[in-house]
């Protein structure tokens, strides 16, 4: 079933105008085009508006360089597409570089995390011990770790 456009649209004449209609659109807003005066009105401010917009903007940019604003984002999507730590590594990348650099870091790794030295020490005391006929249970705390030491012995 075809749409009657016997109202008058200025948003629908604008898309007309662009070519953003379907073809069973177009058919019937030229027909209705033929007997409406306003629609015609309309039709020709819209085209009237679009020349001077289209003149106006190619003159504009046949004077503009756009070879600075090219440069410009050129550089912006090979930072992207090449972010720094990429390109630091493509540059220590040669063997020559990296194996003495990893061997480097390795030793300043090695050397500069401090280490504590690992002694035993003996408990500080005794906390709390008691006996039983079944089990003994000792409870030690140690002095700098502040550890606590639970010993269990089952007899039988």
């Amino acid at each position: 079933m075809k749409k009657a456009y016997h109202d008058c649209n200025e948003e629908l004449m604008g898309r007309y105008l662009d070519g953003e209609v379907s073809q069973e659109e177009h058919d019937g807003i030229s027909k209705h085009l033929k007997d409406c005066l306003s629609c015609q009105k309309i039709l020709r401010d819209n085209q009237s508006i679009s020349t001077v917009a289209i003149n106006t903007l190619e003159k504009e940019t046949s004077h503009a360089d756009f070879s600075v604003l090219e440069t410009r984002v050129l550089d912006r999507i090979r930072q992207k597409e090449n972010p720094w730590w990429k390109r630091l590594v493509k540059r220590f990348s040669s063997l020559r570089i990296l194996i003495p650099a990893t061997a480097l870091a390795a030793l300043v790794l090695f050397f500069a995390i401090p280490r504590s030295p690992t002694t035993i020490s003996d408990p500080s005391a005794i906390v709390e011990a008691f006996s039983g006929e079944v089990s003994s249970v000792m409870i030690i705390e140690t002095p700098k770790s502040r550890q606590t030491i639970i010993w269990y012995k089952e007899t039988s």
